[in-house]
């Protein structure tokens, strides 16, 4: 439990009301103090999130769990409570949500000019819904943030996007609607399910993990959340929402989206999807491997072809989610706990690049390759901050990029390695795309078209601790993976898959097995 009463609480409700009172108040009050106010709720709040790293510490198997929980009657008649918890498979996201909210508002301080009472607090209150969704405990209480999620999100994109928003609105919505009903039906379903076995209904996942169920409801009822989750991660086919998203997005909001959003999919799949139906999961497991592996390879390539640099980051995001979807399916700790550090490395290096590409479009109006060229000369910083990031992004060892992938490759071969050897090639795709964006963008004859100014003291403060975490990750993913490991061999210890050992060296933890005979998806 936490011994810090009503953090959670405070973590979430904090955006969600100051988000609620800036869209009300938008028109009464003197104009301009939307933004420092949106700027100052948001910093206070990653603030706050920093606490969750100095109390509630437990220990497991001789490690350090981070474990805060929150617990209150709401409709005990429905077996619905006000349950929330953070731990280790979700504190670094939960943080990285109220860390990157206020480097957002403040990404917008120019880009946006009218209607900012709205935007802020639209901002605000999509920040309050992923912190809701990543701490609950209560299926009822996770349906309804994840709903309160898509509102803001639905109005950024359609109010403040490009030329084809309302395209991108409807897609964006369609998929996300159809996914969410789906998972209600099966929210539904499960709590009924404890009902017939128990006598009451409940939505707490912490009794409803136990539940058993046959072969074919199982399947389904699993792949019924699991379509939501993947929906919202872009696994291949159910990208095809994501690159026009991205697209016509302002490029703060975009930066949301894919640091953000994308990662509660992924995030929904390990606390939710795969624990509750473990069975199910292992069944279909090999079919989601092949869909994963898929989107990293044609991603990858459409990226190549692409004219663009929002839209090549945009497959780009859609290549590394397959990466991680494939370690997440992999149904390995190792592949599993590398999945979860890479959430954490995307997040950063991609969420750091759509920034840098916002900057240039804030000052030349564009974001196509032929209207781009020789920024190096003129904007030299910016140049070295978005090489820095790139290299991350394509897995130079040292940077935070490496860490995770190699983690993913290593523990996915030993469930499928043709899979696994097709998705390698994700490296070399990466390589290609991301290295000839910034050729075309930084290097190459300057544009006298192009006058782009370099990083200002406001965009230093907002790229510079990404960079450095950049740095600090790749060196010592050991401090992250502590955390992560006895997390994630928790959730996968109820689907029977064994878990990590804990072992004295900091290096990569080996795997070993409880049980006698074959290991189908552990890697010794």
């Amino acid at each position: 439990m936490s011994n810090i009463p009503y953090l959670l609480s405070c973590l979430i409700f904090l955006p969600l009301l100051a988000g609620a009172l800036i869209v009300w108040l938008r028109e009464d009050v003197a104009d301009g103090w939307e933004r420092p106010a949106a700027l100052t709720v948001a910093t206070i709040n990653a603030a706050l999130s920093l606490l969750l790293f100095v109390g509630g510490r437990q220990t497991s198997a001789g490690m350090e769990v981070l474990a805060f929980e929150e617990k209150l009657g709401w409709l005990p008649q429905l077996g619905i409570s006000y349950h929330l918890r953070v731990d280790g498979l979700s504190v670094f996201l939960v943080s990285l949500v109220a860390w990157l909210t206020p480097v957002a508002i403040m990404a917008s301080w120019r880009l946006i000019r009218e209607r900012q009472g709205l935007y802020y607090g639209l901002i605000l209150l999509f920040s309050g819904g992923m912190l809701g969704a990543l701490c609950s405990l209560d299926l009822f209480l996770f349906y309804v943030f994840w709903e309160i999620m898509l509102v803001p999100a639905f109005f950024l994109i359609g109010l403040y996007g490009g030329t084809r928003r309302r395209e991108a609105t409807i897609k964006f919505v369609i998929y996300t609607m159809v996914g969410s009903l789906l998972m209600l039906v099966g929210i539904v379903s499960v709590a009924h399910q404890h009902f017939l076995l128990h006598g009451q209904w409940s939505f707490d996942l912490t009794k409803l993990y136990g539940l058993q169920y046959g072969a074919d409801g199982g399947v389904w009822l699993f792949l019924s959340f699991a379509l939501a989750f993947v929906i919202k991660s872009a696994l291949f086919p159910f990208h095809t929402w994501l690159p026009l998203t991205y697209d016509e997005a302002p490029a703060p909001v975009t930066f949301m989206l894919s640091a953000l959003m994308a990662k509660l999919g992924i995030y929904g799949l390990l606390r939710i999807a795969l624990p509750l139906f473990p069975v199910a999961a292992k069944a279909v497991a090999p079919a989601l491997v092949g869909l994963a592996v898929c989107g990293v390879v044609y991603a990858g390539f459409i990226a190549l072809a692409q004219t663009s640099a929002k839209r090549v980051l945009a497959y780009a995001s859609i290549s590394h989610l397959g990466v991680i979807l494939l370690g997440v399916f992999s149904l390995n700790p190792q592949a599993i706990s590398g999945a979860t550090f890479h959430m954490v490395a995307h997040a950063l290096t991609t969420g750091a690049l759509f920034l840098l590409v916002g900057i240039i479009y804030e000052r030349v109006g564009t974001t196509e390759f032929e209207s781009l060229g020789g920024i190096a000369h003129k904007a030299p910083f910016l140049a070295t901050v978005m090489l820095i990031v790139v290299l991350a992004s394509v897995g130079l060892p040292g940077l935070c990029g490496f860490v995770g992938e190699f983690l993913v490759f290593v523990g996915a071969f030993g469930l499928a390695p043709t899979a696994t050897a097709f998705a390698v090639s994700s490296v070399v795709l990466g390589a290609s795309y991301t290295l000839w964006m910034q050729q075309r963008v930084l290097f190459g004859p300057a544009r006298a078209d192009c006058a782009v100014k370099d990083l200002s003291g406001r965009e230093a403060i907002m790229v510079v601790p990404i960079v450095l975490l950049v740095f600090g990750l790749g060196v010592f993913p050991q401090a992250m993976l502590d955390r992560i490991n006895p997390a994630t061999g928790a959730y996968l210890s109820r689907m029977g898959v064994n878990a990590w050992q804990a072992q004295p060296t900091p290096a990569v933890r080996t795997l070993t097995t409880k049980t006698s005979g074959t290991q189908p998806h552990g890697h010794k």
